[in-house]
């Protein structure tokens, strides 16, 4: 059995999500100072963004590792959404987990397992 695995390019998929997401919300401001938006467009918005994001994460993450791609996804969208969960909490908005934040981490587990299924193959 290989034990041997780092887990660090999971912690650096993070950061560069997190990066491309800082990225992504910087330009959408900027449209949204300039337009505006109805809220169904900025919550897909937020949704893309994060998928996307993860997407990157994982694939960045499981290029470096070179196996396990399923896990390493999972463990990026895992230590991805626990952060923007912190943050949630730290900047005052509620610590409630409802059906959407559900939804959405489910849909990101998934994207992320098959980022790095993709990433394992790229």
């Amino acid at each position: 059995m290989e034990r041997d695995i780092s887990y660090l390019p999971a912690a650096e998929g993070v950061l560069r999500g997190f990066i491309l997401t800082v990225a992504l919300l910087l330009i959408f401001a900027v449209i949204m100072t300039f337009t505006d938006v109805n809220e169904k467009v900025s919550s897909a918005f937020y949704l893309i963004t994060t998928l996307v994001s993860i997407m990157y994460g994982s694939v960045y993450a499981v290029k470096k590792v070179k196996r396990r791609g399923w896990l390493i996804g999972i463990i990026v969208t895992i230590l991805y959404f626990l952060i923007i969960y912190l943050v949630s909490v730290i900047s005052g908005n509620s610590a409630v987990i409802g059906v959407n934040r559900i939804e959405r981490f489910s849909l990101g587990m998934i994207v992320g397992m098959l980022s790095g299924m993709l990433g394992i193959n790229l």
